[in-house]
């Protein structure tokens, strides 16, 4: 087994890394049990075992989805494993709502492979007084379910196992004998409790499997009570209800809010180049990208991603900047030898034409091949991770220039501006340094001064000229010409942006079938048979 495992990592990455040959999500649930203990305080203990094999060819099993009974669930007490292995990635569900999202990560289960999901956690709020007997309390439940798009064939066999409070005792307690009849196929005490179990065989998991038990009310420290209607609530339902009546009435403006919102809506879309999982999240901080690949996974701005790229270059010499006019820059390349370049760079570069502009044309195929770039990157590695360590260089950059002696500040912010421009906010904080011997003439001769300043009255841009005009113009001028010099480079940066993501981060095909992902949809619970509490919803990618 430990050989098999050690197998499988570099299969798996190897998988992973040709995403063409993955197909969409379609597995087998082989098996599902879900066990429920009452526990003496009220709270119910929730332990899954989901065994999952995906059909050759598939995605693999990556991401489950699992729905929770209710928005009360304890996050923080959701635990995750495969053969042993522990699974620290557990969120809310961006898909299954309520519910909870495991990131397998490099257990990952690979098409040929099987393997089983162990997951636990505490849930509040599933015992509710018996609304037929007030001497009982009662828990329901329904267990979660799969998109039938993407299941293939039944599962085995189904099972639901409640594990009723210590001290209960097979004459006191009852099962709830929901429409379907089923009965519990065993009853038998483990300890000082009763254990009802319920087993489906051959039965599809693109449904719920429902049970529910009563038990005396006694043996739990308090019961649930269901929500109150509120007043406010109602009042609200009706305010809105003849909003939408006299909406109604003139459909054409109904029609342009539509349109209205569908268009935000897409512009925003538009904004997000990278695609919905750049990498499969198995945690880990992928280290050694530069401030550009930084900056583009966090996808800031194209032009601020720009702005690095151009840094980048004018540290190692390789680029001259001029402005001959407000906001008009020429780039000119300055010949380097045995220098090493990043492949962005060189295209950089390379889109410089014969009037020493940037061809638009060639900076859209820079970008699209840097994000290729930096997905395959990031392929097993975890993007929020990544992001929060360089967001922590950042801040450990301003840290060392706050803390810097004034004589050594130019050669500190000559290391530290590229991770300085990572903050939304660098321009305003860069201006308490407007009286720091940095900005004063004769200063060192770094690399950030041979940066275009803005022009001056008379039309001069020749670099560090506005210094002659004080220490505080001159920090001005530099902040001026990188709010300048990034505006300039792409021009309409929306619309190239656009552009871009049209390419890497394309809409999602339109389906008869609903939103596109393999988990079910969440379902309506009322008050049956002698309780409310009961577990809807529906999970897996």
């Amino acid at each position: 087994m430990v050989r098999r495992g050690r197998l499988a990592a570099p299969l798996l990455a190897l998988l992973l890394s040709l995403p063409a040959l993955a197909a969409d999500y379609r597995f087998t649930v082989n098996d599902m049990t879900a066990e429920l203990t009452v526990r003496a305080d009220g709270l119910v203990e929730l332990r899954y075992a989901l065994t999952f094999t995906p059909e050759p060819g598939s995605h693999p099993v990556d991401i489950v989805d699992i729905g929770m009974p209710n928005e009360s669930y304890e996050l923080g007490s959701a635990r995750a494993a495969i053969a042993g292995t522990k699974l620290a990635d557990i969120r809310r569900s961006s898909y299954v709502k309520p519910g909870v999202e495991v990131h397998l990560g490099a257990q990952a289960i690979v098409p040929g492979r099987t393997g089983t999901l162990e997951f636990s956690i505490l849930l509040p709020r599933m015992v509710y007084a018996d609304s037929e007997d007030a001497r009982f309390a009662s828990l329901q439940f329904k267990t979660t379910w799969f998109d039938d798009r993407y299941v293939a064939g039944n599962a085995e066999r189904i099972e639901i196992r409640f594990h009723l409070p210590p001290g209960s005792r097979p004459e006191e307690v009852k099962y709830h004998d929901f429409s379907n009849g089923h009965e519990p196929s065993e009853m038998f005490l483990d300890g000082d409790r009763v254990v009802y179990r319920w087993l489906w065989l051959d039965r599809p998991a693109t449904g719920p499997c429902a049970a529910g038990a009563s038990f005396p009310r006694s043996l739990v420290a308090g019961v649930s009570v269901p929500p109150r209607r509120s007043i406010l609530k109602a009042v609200a339902a009706v305010f809105f209800a003849l909003i939408a009546f006299v909406l109604s009435l003139a459909p054409v403006w109904i029609i342009l809010l539509i349109i209205i919102l569908a268009v935000r809506s897409n512009r925003r879309r538009l904004q997000r180049y990278l695609p919905p999982r750049i990498g499969i999240e198995s945690g880990g901080i992928k280290r050694g990208l530069s401030p550009a690949e930084s900056a583009l996974l966090q996808e800031l701005p194209l032009s601020k991603v720009l702005l690095l790229i151009a840094f980048g270059l004018l540290k190692k010499g390789k680029l001259a900047i001029k402005e001959i006019a407000a906001g008009d820059f020429r780039y000119h390349e300055q010949a380097r030898e045995g220098l090493e370049l990043h492949e962005y760079e060189a295209s950089f570069l390379a889109a410089i034409n014969r009037d020493n502009l940037l061809d638009k044309g060639k900076l859209r195929t820079l970008f699209t091949a840097m994000i290729a770039a930096l997905e395959k990157k990031m392929t097993g590695f975890s993007r929020r991770e990544t992001n929060a360590f360089y967001q922590t260089i950042m801040n450990k950059a301003w840290e060392q220039v706050r803390n810097c002696p004034p004589g050594q500040l130019p050669a500190e912010l000559a290391q530290s501006l590229e991770w300085l421009v990572l903050d939304p906010e660098y321009e305003k904080k860069l201006e308490p340094y407007a009286d720091n011997a940095v900005f004063l003439p004769g200063g060192t001769d770094h690399w950030y001064q041979h940066f275009p300043q803005r022009s001056t009255a008379g039309g001069s841009s020749v670099p560090g000229s506005g210094s002659a005009r004080g220490v505080g113009q001159a920090a001005a001028n530099l902040v001026g010409s990188l709010q300048s010099f990034s505006a300039a480079l792409l021009g309409d940066s929306a619309a190239f942006t656009s552009a871009i993501t049209r390419v890497t981060n394309p809409p999602p095909a339109p389906s008869a079938g609903g939103s596109g992902h393999s988990g079910g949809g969440s379902c309506a619970c009322a008050c049956a048979c002698a309780g409310c509490a009961c577990a809807c919803a529906g999970g897996g990618r």
